[in-house]
């Protein structure tokens, strides 16, 4: 029961190559998740049929906050600390939630408009996640500078989904580009922190932040800019 306590209290430090192949672990889950999400939404918008059925009516208002639900019930089953097939099944499992629930962008906006868009996030996304990662200045007060602000941004688009105003809709999407470039250094610096105190499941934990920063920063990219079909 001592030895417990001793290493809950002061948990063991990864040396720097272990802490590198964490991170690496990291950004090949959040890479695969992003793979899930893009195979699932150009899937699903291939079948004019099922986005007929899944973007009309009630269940449009499903898709909508589904991912909501779904990354909320994502993070509590994260907390149980599952073994880490379990794990990296059920952020998957999320990523396909959610390539699902943006599938009209395939419909929407042109293939040149997605990859530009893609592309572009990132190039945005590795700067950013570089920066976090080697700079040895804290973050901490640009992390909760950000998180104010995507409270605003969400409570914001909540309100645009009543208004459906196109200005507005657009600057959100530019302050939601700013505000996930930001929370992507922070989120990296954090993500490397709990590598090194060796948390649990941290690698999953870490994918799932970095994969909604990416995600994120995408499709505001996509909006802002994106090309729509004729």
């Amino acid at each position: 029961m001592y030895a417990e306590n001793i290493a809950r209290n002061f948990p063991v430090i990864r040396s720097a190559s272990e802490v590198n192949t964490a991170m690496a672990g990291v950004y090949k889950n959040m890479a695969l998740a992003v793979l899930v999400s893009m195979l699932v939404s150009y899937g699903i918008s291939s079948v004019p049929a099922l986005m007929a059925i899944l973007f009309t009516g009630w269940v449009k208002w499903v898709m909508l906050f589904l991912p909501i639900i779904a990354v909320i019930g994502l993070m509590v089953a994260l907390k149980t600390d599952p073994p880490k097939p379990v794990a990296q099944a059920l952020l998957f499992g999320f990523a396909a939630i959610m390539g699902l629930s943006f599938s009209t962008i395939f419909i929407v906006y042109s293939l040149g408009s997605i990859f530009t868009a893609f592309m572009s996030a990132g190039i945005l996304f590795g700067v950013m996640s570089f920066y976090g990662y080697f700079t040895k200045k804290s973050l901490d007060s640009l992390g909760k500078f950000m998180f104010v602000g995507l409270i605003a941004i969400i409570l914001a688009s909540i309100v645009n989904i009543f208004i459906g105003s196109s200005i507005f809709s657009m600057v959100i999407s530019s302050l939601a580009i700013i505000i996930f470039l930001g929370l992507t250094a922070y989120d990296t610096q954090k993500i490397r922190e709990m590598i090194m105190e060796n948390q649990p499941n941290v690698e999953i934990h870490g994918a799932l932040t970095l994969y909604l920063d990416f995600i994120n920063i995408f499709l505001s990219l996509l909006q802002l800019f994106g090309g729509k079909k004729e």
